[in-house]
């Protein structure tokens, strides 16, 4: 019998790794919120995992309309008609509100940024981009410099005008404020820099209107109808990066509901098909999509509205909608409400819970009294070193329970169709290996 996981390790490249350090798990198979390993093994899939399988696993409805289109055909290009496709631009711009028309669809959420920023560049005639620190927009060119973690650093110098700036992150407030008597400085900042680098040169800002991979970290009620606002004030473009927040995952179709502001482009991706078939999507306003009536939209690729992948995509959102789960994440955004904060408070490791929907992160700690973080940015990349928060999740897939972790968060975002007591039961193992970093605080 073939070794898949040693064929695996051999001639897979995997992703931010050493390969010589890659330990490959064979996966089985996999159904509804859980999966099962080449030893029959179950987890629970407490990330979808990467904040991605929303609809959870093996969903016929959604399989069912992938084989449809492929009894179709598997692939037109680009250039040509495809129903699917048309399908799913309607759909998601009657999802993004009257503001919004075309949508360019590509195969990944750090394609669905490169295409905004690009935008953004021509429609405006400049070309700086401000990005935040606490953020992730991608692996490829442009992305990768818009990010903000140290997954840019091996990367480096790479584009031009891209600079980056404080985030909306009251735990660690970078001006070491109180809200809400800070005047929401992050945002007054991120003003000034536009000042400052010229408002003649700067583009667009990007954020996640809920900080993602970097924190799960949501921001105060007022700060981005302060960024729009200021970006009026300088004709500046306001991307919303929703690849992980968008279709579902707040207990909203889209997280800009949450703090009643309307982007110039929206990007989405991973949730929009349930990640069935790679998709991404860059949406844009009116006044943007008007704008390419007459100007060169110089953006495509051999995979741009792959017509599997709008398949996907439209019998995500049509199972979604059937079965109400936009609105069961927002239910069951109360049991990880109430039970994350029972476990904060009898774990001295836990400093924060935040969240909204079914999108939450708990913030480990090793001192009380200072909040230094369980992990550091540095630690996350040290060949041979496990981080404290490293622990506590590999600790959680030895009991069944599959969740990410990022520097000194705890990331949970469990498929939108879960259970409370699916929940509880997950949470249950996470609060027993809290042990492990209620240890090593020394406070």
């Amino acid at each position: 019998m073939e070794d898949y996981a040693q064929i695996e390790k051999e001639y897979v490249m995997r992703s931010w790794s050493c390969q010589a350090d890659v330990k490959v798990n064979m996966i089985e198979k996999a159904e509804g919120i859980y999966f099962w390993d080449k030893s029959g093994k179950r987890y629970s899939d407490f990330s979808s995992q990467l904040n991605s399988t929303s609809c959870g696993h093996n969903v016929k409805e959604i399989n069912n309309g992938i084989i449809e289109q492929l009894n179709k055909y598997a692939y037109i290009g680009p250039g040509l008609g495809s129903e699917a496709r048309a399908k799913l631009g309607k759909m998601v711009a009657d999802i993004a509100g009257p503001n919004y028309r075309k949508t360019f669809f590509s195969s990944s959420g750090t394609e669905a940024n490169e295409a905004a920023v690009k935008a953004a560049k021509w429609y405006t005639g400049k070309y700086k981009i401000i990005s935040r620190y606490q953020s992730y927009h991608g692996a490829t060119g442009i992305a990768m410099m818009l990010t903000g973690d140290p997954r840019r650093f091996p990367n480096e110098p790479g584009y031009p005008g891209i600079l980056h700036g404080p985030d909306c992150y009251c735990y660690r407030c970078p001006f070491n404020l109180k809200y809400p008597g800070c005047d929401i400085m992050c945002a007054r900042y991120i003003g000034d820099m536009i000042r400052y680098e010229a408002k003649e040169t700067v583009a667009a800002i990007i954020a996640e209107p809920i900080v993602g991979s970097n924190g799960i970290i949501p921001p105060v009620k007022e700060y981005f109808p302060m960024l729009r606002e200021i970006c009026d004030q300088y004709n500046v473009c306001l991307i919303a990066d929703e690849v992980m927040t968008g279709f579902g995952r707040t207990g909203k179709w889209l997280a800009i509901e949450h703090y009643k502001f309307q982007p110039d482009i929206i990007t989405t991706a991973k949730n929009l098909s349930a990640t069935y078939v790679p998709l991404g999507g860059t949406t844009y306003s009116k006044k943007i999509s008007d704008y390419f009536e007459d100007h060169w939209f110089v953006e495509g690729h051999t995979y741009a509205g792959h017509p599997l992948a709008c398949a996907a995509g439209v019998a995500t959102i049509n199972y979604m909608k059937k079965n109400k789960l936009v609105e069961n994440a927002a239910k069951m955004e109360k049991v990880m409400e109430k039970r994350l904060n029972e476990i904060k408070a009898d774990h001295k490791s836990v400093g924060d819970v935040r969240g909204k929907g079914l999108f939450w992160g708990i913030e480990l700690i090793k001192n009380t009294k200072t909040r230094e973080q369980a992990g550091t940015r540095e630690e996350k990349f040290m060949r041979g070193h496990v981080p404290i928060p490293a622990k506590v999740t590999g600790e959680c897939m030895k009991n069944g329970v599959f969740f990410l972790q990022m520097v000194s968060t705890l990331l949970f975002a469990p498929p939108l169709s879960i259970t409370p007591e699916q929940i509880n039961e997950a949470l249950d193992v996470v609060d027993k290996a809290l042990e492990i970093s209620d240890k090593e605080v020394v406070k």
